[in-house]
């Protein structure tokens, strides 16, 4: 892999290690699956699964109806959660750069247990205490009537193989670094060299936190700096700071180019969806302990499981989680073009979108699911990449999903570099980008899928 030039690599993931195994051992962590006829807290009503205070989320089924064929028909499991989650950091300018203060977050599904989390990361029912339990630490920060130093706020999508329409609201703000904050166990302030380090580490930096850092403007990362200017001449990172900097004269495709090609296959998908009981999908089968498929399609299930954290606002609860049968992949590929480094993604179709498609990654593929039969770029890709020939990894790590909602599910991220003399098959589910280009279309809601948003993180190993 290809060195970004981090001052303090593995010191940084060592100290992180250490840590994470201390707030583990600390709150006394248990994560086990129990029968859903064992579960205090949650029932089967009127085909859905549900928590006994009608809050959270709850589990139901979903049929979609599409002009595209690979989501006519589609039946599944799947999670509904109508309030919109917020996801917000605060970040100050100190001594050494742009910190920000993250929470050490233990979550029932999390690899390790614990990891790396915005701030506050709350749905709505948990930060007005449905659950009875302590209050949101720092909540008040972001909650404010009049929001003062506030750096990005927007609405972005979540797991759409997962979730039907769920959107997070993420939020940055600034303050003073001689504000004083309230100290909280498990909460640090983090620079940007731990960023560095964290974002092409093994399930350290949780996929809202990286969500949210991927949405921000990175050029308040480097604050004197231009984004990716620490590399010499012929380096991947000099390349990523020509794709980043580039103008719409010198890139294959323009922001606005993207937003067409994605209005017009959005149109022609036409996707409708209907909740449906969970003891009517088609294929799915509700059993004492899961909730799972007769045939192998989507390749998860849905079980109940009985969590201890004494550090979370109740120290114990139970709770369903999705369990997936396989690790997922998500993989950036880019190319050089024109003498300007250029990203591959794909239009991604998937039943929980409101809008039927989002702009993913290169390749996207769920935990516990296959590359789709009928998807020839993405089985060439998958081919090429796996011979090694002609290809470069640039960075590659392992990210569980959220842990509030999925059971250690993992997808493998990588940046891939492919040689020129490769030859991509066209494809009109595909197109070549800029940095640049994305870094426009990342302001916008439901463009980037959070697949090619977290993917995108390992960049910032560069900046």
């Amino acid at each position: 892999m290809y060195d970004p030039l981090i001052s303090n690599l593995e010191k940084n993931i060592h100290d992180f290690r250490l840590w994470q195994e201390k707030t583990v051992k600390d709150n006394q962590f248990l994560c086990k699956s129990i029968p859903f006829s064992e579960s205090s807290e949650w029932y089967f009503d009127n085909g859905k699964l549900i928590h006994q205070t009608n809050g959270f989320f709850a589990l139901v089924g979903i049929a979609a109806e599409a002009r595209h064929s690979e989501l006519n028909g589609r039946e599944q499991i799947i999670i509904l959660q109508r309030q919109i989650a917020l996801n917000s950091f605060l970040i100050r300018k100190g001594p050494s750069g742009i910190e920000f203060l993250f929470q050490g977050r233990v979550e029932p599904g999390n690899i390790y247990g614990m990891q790396l989390a915005p701030t506050v990361q709350s749905t709505e029912t948990n930060y007005k205490r449905l659950h009875g339990g302590k209050p949101t630490p720092l909540l008040g920060y972001f909650l404010k009537e009049h929001l003062s130093g506030v750096i990005y706020d927007e609405l972005q999508s979540e797991e759409a193989t997962r979730y039907v329409g769920k959107y997070n609201r993420n939020l940055i703000v600034q303050i003073d670094f001689d504000m004083e904050v309230e100290d909280h166990e498990n909460f640090r302030w983090l620079d940007l060299d731990h960023i560095r380090s964290f974002v092409i580490a093994d399930n350290i930096l949780n996929t809202d936190a990286r969500s949210v850092i991927s949405c921000m403007n990175w050029d308040l990362l480097v604050d004197e700096h231009l984004p990716f200017d620490r590399h010499p001449v012929g380096s991947f990172g000099f390349a990523l700071q020509e794709s980043y900097s580039t103008t719409v004269d010198n890139s294959k495709c323009t922001a606005y180019d993207l937003l067409s090609w994605l209005t017009k296959l959005r149109v022609q998908c036409g996707l409708q969806t209907r909740i449906k009981h969970l003891d009517e999908v088609r294929n799915w089968i509700i059993e004492k302990d899961r909730i799972r498929e007769l045939e192998y399609q989507r390749g998860f299930e849905a079980r109940q499981y009985l969590v201890q954290a004494s550090g979370r606002e109740v120290p114990t609860w139970d709770q369903p989680l999705i369990f997936s049968h396989g690790i997922g992949r998500l993989t950036l590929v880019c190319q050089e073009k024109d003498n300007i480094l250029h990203f591959l993604v794909q239009a991604s179709h998937e039943i929980g979108f409101l809008e039927g498609v989002q702009i993913s990654s290169s390749i996207s593929i769920p935990p516990g699911e296959h590359i789709h039969s009928n998807d020839k770029v993405g089985r060439f890709l998958i081919e090429i990449i796996d011979s090694r020939k002609d290809v470069k990894i640039i960075q590659q790590c392992r990210q569980s999903e959220e842990g509030g909602r999925f059971y250690q599910d993992e997808n493998i991220y990588e940046i891939v570099l492919l040689d020129p003399s490769i030859n991509v098959p066209e494809h009109d589910f595909y197109r070549w980008t800029s940095l640049s280009q994305l870094r426009e279309l990342v302001k916008i809601p439901g463009i980037l899928s959070i697949e090619l948003r977290d993917v995108m993180t390992l960049l910032l190993a560069y900046i």
